[in-house]
C-alpha cells in the first residue's frame, strides 16, 4: 500500500503554545540564545532576564519556533527589552506549514506586520490578520537601520484557538529513502504500516516517525529538534511535516 500523506487531528488549547518549544535564529550574540525567548521569564533587562540578540551585524535577522504541532494562531504577545526597545521595529511575523530551514519553497501566511517605530518595552500583543494555521512561527526583521540594529527579543507567547474534534489536522508528508536522526526516538517492531501511523496517532508526543517496510520497523520520533539530522537511506521513509 502506497500511503503518501498521513492526518492526524489534535486539539488547540487556549495556552502559550510556544513555551520550551524548540527555537532557532539567524545568529547569536555572545549568550544570548534563541531559547531565551519561551523560557517564561517575563522580565525586559536582557542580562538579569534574559533575552535573545542577534550577531553584529546581521543585516537579515530573524528568529523562529517550532510548535510541535500545527495550531491555528490568533495572538502573538512580544516582551520588549527595557533598554534599547527601539530595535524592535520593522518586522514582520510570519507562519509556516513545513520548516523553511529545510524546504526552500516552503510557503508562509503573514500574521502580522508591523510597520512602526520599536515597539514600548514591554508587553504589546499582536493579533493575526486573521486567524494563521501552522507549525514554524517566525519573526523577521525587514528593515535594518544599521550593523547595531539588532533584532532582540525577551520573551515570545504564541496563542491558538481552541478546537474540538478534527478541526486543526496535522500533516505527514512521506519522503522516500530518508531517515530523520533524533536523540528523541523510539525503535518499535510492527507488521505494516498503517500499524505505525496508528501508534503514532495514538501518542500525543509522536510528531513523526520513520518506516522500514523492509524489516517492519517503525521509529516514533517526538519533540523534534532544529538539530536534528537526516540520511539518505533507501530501505527508509520519513514522515513528517518539518521537512519538504
Amino acid at each position: 500500500m502506497a500511503v503518501d500523506v498521513f492526518i492526524i487531528c489534535q486539539s488547540n488549547l487556549t495556552v502559550n503554545i510556544a513555551r520550551d518549544k524548540p527555537t532557532v535564529m539567524s545568529s547569536t550574540y555572545t549568550h544570548f540564545v534563541s531559547s531565551f525567548a519561551v523560557d517564561g521569564k517575563m522580565g525586559t533587562d536582557a542580562y538579569t532576564d534574559g533575552c535573545t540578540h542577534t550577531e553584529i551585524p546581521d543585516y537579515k535577522p530573524w528568529w523562529m519556533v517550532d510548535l510541535q504541532g500545527t495550531y491555528v494562531v490568533h495572538t502573538v504577545i512580544l516582551t520588549n527589552r527595557a533598554g534599547y526597545a527601539e530595535r524592535l521595529h520593522s518586522f514582520v511575523i510570519e507562519i509556516f506549514s513545513q520548516n523553511p530551514q529545510g524546504c526552500s519553497g516552503a510557503g508562509s501566511v503573514v500574521c502580522y506586520n508591523y510597520t512602526g517605530v520599536g515597539l514600548p518595552r514591554g508587553n504589546t500583543p499582536l493579533k493575526c490578520d486573521q486567524p494563521t494555521r501552522g507549525r514554524f512561527v517566525r519573526i523577521r526583521k525587514w528593515k535594518v537601520m544599521h550593523s547595531l540594529d539588532v533584532l532582540t527579543l525577551c520573551e515570545v507567547q504564541i496563542y491558538s484557538y481552541e478546537e474540538k474534534g478534527c478541526g486543526n489536522p496535522k500533516y505527514f508528508w512521506r519522503q522516500f529513502g530518508i531517515r530523520v536522526l533524533s536523540q528523541h526516538s523510539e525503535l518499535l517492531n510492527v507488521t505494516s504500516l498503517m500499524e505505525c501511523s496508528m501508534t503514532c496517532d495514538r501518542k500525543t508526543s509522536c510528531l513523526a516517525f520513520n518506516v522500514n517496510v523492509n524489516s517492519r520497523q517503525c521509529e516514533l520520533i517526538s519533540n523534534r529538534s532544529f538539530d536534528d539530522t537526516k540520511e539518505i537511506n533507501p530501505d527508509w521513509d520519513y514522515y513528517g511535516s518539518d521537512f519538504c
